[in-house]
């Protein structure tokens, strides 16, 4: 099957990880990368310098969708520009509810008067987190369900982490242990030529942290932590009855601009197979996530 080719639209975060991800796939394409007018003169890295760079898709000569990376505000103008020119869009805006009902609403009217189709909300949640979601409910129709994101994070054990000396910055989150206690964890970028050890028995030595297990990580950025380190606790509890009480749990640790570009992709091979109009990740079959994959998944995950 002929690979599909593919424009990133937008070379941020998440950008930058589909434009990584596309040349590493075997059945997509990184056709093009598109760039704001004045971000033409920046350079790629290394791994791009193949890549056309350009300021609008409609420059590009073969492409067959588009992976919109943009911030939220940008998204319906940017999804405008391609759909009019006749190429599918995937994005992934972080909007839940009502807004996304809205947003969903005025793409789909968008998508349909170009006769084009669109996929909206494919990124971690909504997207993937919302496919979990939705499986749980299927098996436990009767409970509810808890959705707890990342670890949280202590802003008084942090502020006291970062008064020890030595200590450049600091990150404290707690999480209760499987025997139910709680546990801290303690993450600490150190200033230059500050020993590990001395830190770590200062902070466990503190008050504040006497009574909890008390976890000490050093690492070498803080800020790298905060943007790449994201959790989520997800529990369906079924409700209690005669069919018996069901009960299910994810929990992740995960890149989740990683995650959002792997969904992106993995809708993005299904646009082929679509209608004109938006779309969910809900609205479309499993299989057509896979695109020529399928058969193998199949037979692999059945």
């Amino acid at each position: 099957m002929k690979p599909l080719c593919l424009a990133v639209v937008g070379f941020g975060r998440v950008g930058k990880v589909c434009a990584d991800a596309l040349l590493d796939s075997k059945d997509l394409v990184l056709a093009a990368v598109v760039r704001r007018l004045d971000s033409l003169a920046q350079s790629l890295p290394e791994a791009f310098r193949k890549i056309p760079v350009v300021s609008h898709v409609a420059q590009v000569q073969t492409v067959e969708g588009a992976l919109l990376c943009v911030p939220m505000t940008q998204v319906l103008d940017a999804a405008h520009e391609c759909l009019q020119h006749g190429i599918p869009i995937v994005e992934s805006s972080v909007l839940h509810g009502e807004a996304f009902q809205a947003h969903r609403d005025e793409m789909h009217r968008l998508a349909i008067r170009h006769k084009v189709p669109a996929i909206v909300g494919a990124g971690w949640d909504p997207g993937a987190l919302s496919l979990f979601r939705s499986l749980f409910a299927l098996l436990a129709p009767e409970g509810y369900t808890e959705t707890s994101h990342r670890v949280g994070v202590s802003l008084h054990h942090t502020a006291m982490a970062r008064q020890i000396a030595g200590v450049k910055e600091a990150l404290c989150t707690e999480q209760r242990a499987t025997n139910g206690r709680r546990q801290r964890y303690v993450y600490v970028e150190l200033e230059q030529g500050v020993g590990a050890d001395r830190v770590i028995d200062a902070i466990r030595a503190d008050p504040l942290f006497l009574n909890d297990e008390t976890l000490v990580f050093p690492v070498e950025s803080i800020a790298a932590l905060e943007q790449e380190g994201r959790g989520v606790l997800l529990e369906r509890r079924g409700a209690p009855g005669r069919l018996g009480h069901q009960q299910f749990l994810l929990e992740a640790r995960f890149d989740e601009s990683l995650l959002t570009a792997h969904m992106m992709l993995a809708a993005a091979r299904a646009l082929p197979q679509l209608k004109p109009g938006a779309h969910s990740l809900l609205d479309l079959q499993l299989s057509s996530l896979w695109g020529e994959q399928h058969k193998k998944a199949e037979g692999e995950w059945l």
